[in-house]
């Protein structure tokens, strides 16, 4: 009787975990690329890279295979099972995404190791209530978020396009939110967000800069300049 107790504790247990296993990873079979002969790529990382995915269903899924197909904003991943799926970004309330080792390397002084995607920035135009953003800063008195696309667009035919046809356009904007979720559209420059700021604001945020000599054309640099400003 307790060998049978014991078994049958055992496989509710294990029920219970491919329960949250596949809640975690809730979505649909990714489609094959249309993407053939199109020159560039949809994805913000070419590679996969490892994420840890937080869900509203059931926690923390941590060193997950992913690409973000920022064309589409379908965040792909690789299941327990081995497939790729897309996220159901109903499920999604954040994700942590690595950047791949190489462009830490070589890339942009102050570029961050990893980066934070969110959803619910509907107030920003051309942001879908349930798109991913990278979230750089967040508090009570500032947000500032990225979006991250990939247009598709056609090359002039004088163009210096590597071959005729379509092909994907990199892009990032930035967005600055107040508590009272006015947003304005700025560059990562120094200048363009000082400038943005609330008219009461602009003084300490100037010192703040100066103090600690930011450059806010940096990911840490301005990360860390609204950690200090919100606290203000």
């Amino acid at each position: 009787m307790r060998k049978l107790l014991i078994g049958v504790i055992m496989l509710v247990s294990q029920f219970s975990v491919a329960q949250i296993s596949n809640l975690n990873m809730n979505g649909v079979p990714a489609r094959l690329s249309s993407y053939a002969g199109i020159e560039g790529s949809p994805y913000l990382f070419q590679d996969w890279a490892k994420a840890d995915i937080g869900t509203t269903n059931a926690g923390l899924k941590e060193d997950v295979a992913y690409r973000f197909n920022v064309h589409d904003n379908e965040l792909e991943v690789i299941n327990e099972a081995g497939n790729t799926i897309y996220l159901d970004k109903d499920y999604v309330e954040y994700a942590v995404l690595e950047r791949p080792s190489i462009l830490i390397a070589t890339g942009q002084e102050g570029m961050l190791p990893t980066l934070l995607i969110k959803k619910g920035f509907g107030m920003v135009k051309g942001v879908g209530s349930n798109d991913l953003v990278n979230v750089i800063a967040e508090g009570k008195k500032y947000t500032l978020v990225r979006k991250f696309y990939t247009d598709l667009v056609t090359p002039p035919v004088n163009s210096y396009a590597p071959s005729p046809g379509k092909m994907f356009v990199f892009e990032e904007n930035f967005f600055l939110i107040d508590s009272d979720e006015n947003v304005q559209s700025v560059k990562n420059k120094t200048k363009s967000v000082l400038k943005a700021l609330r008219e009461e604001d602009q003084a300490k945020a100037k010192e703040l800069v100066k103090e600690n000599k930011f450059d806010l054309s940096r990911e840490d640099h301005l990360t860390v300049f609204f950690q200090k400003l919100n606290d203000v």
